[in-house]
């Protein structure tokens, strides 16, 4: 295996044990980095790269279920052309949805 490549692995690896414990501790990105002595950039930076290599991938990076809010109606800013249901899971999708991440999404779902 390729040195960079393998480290790139373990970076996501530790970036990802990194994001599920700041999910886990229920406290803001700000308040969590500041805790951790971590910069807040290199946070939303390696946040991105995870999400990414899920999308890449194919697989799935556990994540912790944030607690659900409710958004009353008035408050719903986005309007849907489209909505796709796959079990308990609905997709809103707009004109704006850009192709490229509406492609990685239902190719995901259509793996998992």
């Amino acid at each position: 295996m390729d040195t960079r490549l393998a480290t790139n692995q373990i970076r996501l690896s530790e970036w990802t044990r990194i994001i599920n414990d700041r999910c886990q501790s229920g406290l803001k990105v700000d308040e969590y980095c500041k805790q951790h002595q971590l910069s807040r950039h290199a946070y939303y930076y390696w946040l991105r790269k995870v999400k990414e290599a899920a999308l890449i991938h194919n697989s799935f990076v556990e994540l912790p279920a944030l607690p659900e809010k409710t958004v009353p109606a008035s408050t719903n800013h986005f309007i849907y052309q489209m909505t796709i249901a796959i079990g308990n899971t609905v997709l809103g999708v707009s004109e704006s949805t850009p192709m490229e991440l509406l492609s990685r999404v239902l190719e995901v779902v259509r793996n998992a």
